[in-house]
């Protein structure tokens, strides 16, 4: 008889613990972000998040190899910030070959910041095919940006760090 009991305790304090994390869930959403991402031979077009509810949309031009992105003002719905970086310089480009841009965009959690001047929570990721190198290109971001009706700002993507993608030469 104590067995049973104490069988049917146990699964009323499961079945509870089970409704407990359900009625949870339900209270406390989870978030998702999505990144969009399309290109061509001469541009790619990324979407990337910056801050709760506010997103820059970023273009790489493979021509000029100029990184340009635009922020919506949430007020307004105008563009109220442009980010621009030529990333030429920061690839091993051969004079006379074309380069071939790969771009993406993606989370981060930058902890290391923490007044209102940081860094967005997305990055940009650029690979460059012919030297097999990447770049990972930090956003600047302030806080204060989202409430801010002072007008437009220019502001430059900032290089994170450099990576291999790949270890053998090619000829070509």
């Amino acid at each position: 008889m104590m067995g049973k009991r104490a069988n049917g305790l146990v699964s009323v304090a499961f079945a509870g613990l089970v409704a407990a994390l359900v009625a949870s869930s339900i209270r406390q959403p989870l978030l998702l972000h999505g990144m969009t991402a399309v290109g061509s031979e001469r541009k790619n077009l990324v979407t990337v998040p910056l801050d709760a509810g506010m997103e820059a949309v970023v273009a790489l031009d493979h021509v000029t190899a100029e990184l340009t992105g635009y922020v919506l003002d949430r007020f307004t719905g105008k563009f109220f910030i442009q980010y621009r970086y030529n990333v030429a310089k920061d690839f091993p480009i051969r004079p006379g070959k074309q380069p071939r841009f790969l771009m993406v965009s993606g989370l981060a959690d930058f902890r290391q910041f923490s007044s209102n001047e940081r860094l967005a929570d997305g990055v940009v990721y650029v690979s460059e095919e012919n030297s097999g190198q990447v770049v990972a290109y930090g956003i600047p971001w302030n806080t204060q940006f989202r409430a801010s009706t002072t007008g437009s700002q220019q502001l430059q993507f900032l290089p994170l760090d450099y990576a291999k993608t790949r270890f053998t030469n090619i000829r070509d």
